[in-house]
């Protein structure tokens, strides 16, 4: 049997959640939903939640609220998934990369200024692997910031707050590969009122005056009760990954990113360990194994959309995601633990 990336771990209570929005014959954006949302505002406090179909529509919907439209431009890590550009690229709006900061995944406040003009109107900040980026910092360049915590759900920064808390509207999502996974969904949290209302508009285009920025942005019931219930579970989830992280710290020592960056891990949604060999060979000699080892980031985006960003370049060439979460049995850590470490060195 292949150890897989990712595997979500479903329970009874899981799957009683799903039929319970079953039998309560209500299929769309309902009263699950709604409980999603009241849970999550409860979680931050002082806050307006809005669930939806996506991560991407949540980052999409950020950016329309404030007013993001063509001829704007929005800067974005070159390291990071497609979903944000595609949301920059929905609003007509062009997305410009940032290079990561030195020996991290994030991008910093100094790689931001240095791609910015006056046509940038927002910057979106992922927490890259549950590695919390300096939103503080890069909200002091006076430009929205949305903060996207599709990996970093239920991480804290040192002073106790969410991650989600210091950004103008932060995103979630709830994929199946993702901390909270419900199959499908996002959300979109923001302590900004009219931010939150402008976003609950623009997720319905039914029954209403046409706006070219709305569409069928609804989540379903269904994810609705499962992110919930994933939801009440977080906190586990978090503490089961820490746990696990460290027995993998131990082994790969040096190679873990987790014991090189200066940036602190609040979640550790991806286990991420360096390597001197070529990735392609690395990844062919994990599943020669049975092991599913990937690339954090598929492909940085600057190699597509242009820019400078040696950085992201480097981190490209050097680092490997190895599986790690709660679903993964006793043999199947040891087995990674015993394969892994010795493919990332040369021979």
């Amino acid at each position: 049997m292949i150890i897989p990336h990712s595997r979500p771990e479903i329970d009874t209570a899981d799957i009683e959640a799903v039929v319970t929005a079953l039998k309560n014959r209500r299929l769309s954006q309902g009263y699950e939903v709604a409980a999603l949302e009241e849970a999550l505002a409860s979680l931050f406090g002082d806050v307006e939640a809005v669930a939806l179909s996506s991560g991407t529509a949540a980052l999409y919907l950020s950016l329309a609220a404030l007013g993001v439209k063509r001829g704007n431009k929005v800067v974005i890590p070159s390291y990071t998934c497609n979903s944000l550009f595609s949301a920059v690229s929905f609003t007509g709006a062009t997305a410009v990369c940032a290079d990561t900061s030195p020996g991290t995944l994030n991008i910093s406040r100094s790689t931001v200024r240095s791609v910015m003009d006056r046509s940038v109107k927002a910057v979106i900040v992922p927490h890259t692997c549950g590695y919390l980026s300096d939103v503080p910092a890069i909200s002091g360049l006076k430009l929205p910031v949305i903060e996207d915590c599709a990996q970093a759900a239920g991480g804290r920064y040192p002073d106790g707050s969410l991650a989600g808390s210091k950004g103008d509207v932060a995103v979630f999502s709830f994929y199946a590969t993702k901390l909270i996974p419900a199959g499908e969904g996002g959300a979109c949290i923001t302590a900004d009122r009219k931010l939150a209302a402008t976003i609950r508009k623009l997720r319905d285009c039914d029954k209403r005056p046409p706006d070219g920025r709305a569409f069928n942005f609804k989540m379903t019931d269904i994810s609705g009760s499962l992110a919930r219930r994933k939801l009440k579970e977080l906190p586990v989830v978090v503490r089961k990954r820490a746990l696990l992280a460290r027995k993998y710290d131990e082994v790969f020592g040096e190679k873990s990113l987790r014991l090189q960056s200066p940036q602190i891990q609040a979640v550790c949604s991806r286990y991420i360990v360096e390597t001197s060999r070529a990735i392609d060979t690395v990844l062919e000699g994990a599943m020669a194994c049975g092991i599913t080892c990937t690339r954090p980031v598929w492909r940085p985006l600057h190699y597509s959309i242009g820019g400078e960003c040696p950085n992201a370049k480097m981190l490209d060439k050097t680092l490997v995601s190895v599986p790690l979460y709660p679903s993964l049995t006793g043999r199947e850590v040891r087995k990674i633990l015993a394969k892994v470490p010795k493919l990332l060195d040369r021979m």
